[in-house]
């Protein structure tokens, strides 16, 4: 996603990307724990909750700074994949 396809979101859409990529880094700091990696662990859970609890208000009340948020939960993200080759990559959304 870039920035400008971020920027074109509606408040709803915009809650509901911050709310997923907060569950996504949480779910992925659990697997860093379980492969001993606790420092990415630490760092991927702290951003998911503090972003699970101001999602909505990033969302309505500050869309630049819910923009540079996602950029650096894309790059938590990426890092830990490039630490974690052996993650189980499925469908982003299930239901």
């Amino acid at each position: 996603m870039t920035e400008e396809t971020f920027a074109t979101l509606g408040v709803a859409e915009k809650q509901a990307l911050l709310e997923r990529l907060a569950i996504t880094l949480e779910r992925n700091a659990r697997w860093a724990a379980d492969e001993g990696d606790d420092g990415l662990e630490t760092v991927m859970a702290s951003v998911g909750k503090a972003l699970s609890s101001v999602a909505s208000d990033l969302a309505v009340n500050d869309p630049e700074l819910a923009k540079d948020v996602v950029t650096r939960a894309l790059a938590l993200m990426t890092t830990f994949h490039a630490l974690h080759p052996d993650y189980p990559v499925g469908p982003a959304f299930q239901s």
